[in-house]
């Protein structure tokens, strides 16, 4: 994200929580009054890129500044506290690149975020920045073939259906070694991520044992698929 994220709340912990996260992700954050005066003060400033705000209503002033910000350029993303499905079209319509129900997971918002903010980039990257994020290590050679396999995955879901050795064959063509090897590496990573905890947050806590490497695939995909 090329400039800083405003964060617009009036509670006295919501927006130094989520500051703080992105700025633990290497995201450059800062907080304001949720009021329009507030955030058009801090716009004008120049060094914003991306702002998050929450509302209970699509108030037409509100609407018009998020029109306004989204026609310059900036990203807005919009905690509604209602699950209306025409309030949240207000919004979209309006230029709020993605709506989240509140209350909504902190880790899963700033993932969320995070994502949509680098949408430039290849969903290989994007995939690979998710997985860091969780707790996977770069270090292990199975860290790259788990993206590139959550990304075959998402582009064909219906390779995972006659097994993974199709998707291991070509995973090793990609990086040039062999199948056997990718399919070993996925394995040690899962151990790894399975000792350190980042499996469970991948899985939501859903899984209790080490998880298999197709297991790992289908929770990358979904996870990536709902933010």
């Amino acid at each position: 994200m090329n400039g800083h994220l405003l964060i617009c709340d009036n509670s006295p912990g919501l927006g130094r929580l989520l500051s703080r996260r992105f700025m633990n992700m290497g995201i450059m954050a800062e907080c304001c009054k949720s009021s329009l005066s507030s955030i058009k003060s801090r716009i004008s400033e120049g060094k914003i890129c991306g702002i998050i705000l929450f509302a209970f209503r699509p108030d037409e002033k509100l609407l018009d500044l998020i029109r306004q910000l989204s026609e310059s350029g900036i990203s807005v993303f919009a905690g509604l506290y209602t699950s209306s499905a025409s309030v949240h079209d207000c919004f979209r319509r309006a230029g709020a690149e993605k709506c989240f129900i509140m209350p909504y997971p902190v880790s899963s918002l700033c993932f969320a975020v995070m994502l949509y903010a680098d949408k430039g980039k290849s969903l290989l990257s994007r995939l690979e920045l998710l997985i860091e994020e969780l707790g996977f290590p770069r270090r292990l050679s199975g860290f790259y073939y788990l993206a590139k396999a959550a990304e075959i995955a998402l582009d064909s879901p219906e390779r995972l259906w006659g097994g993974m050795n199709g998707i291991y064959e070509e995973i090793a063509q990609t990086y040039s070694t062999k199948a056997s090897l990718v399919e070993r590496a996925m394995r040690n990573l899962a151990d790894h991520a399975f000792k350190s905890g980042a499996s469970a947050r991948l899985t939501e806590h859903r899984l209790t044992e080490k998880p298999t490497n197709t297991e790992l695939i289908c929770a990358l995909c979904d996870l990536f698929s709902r933010l």
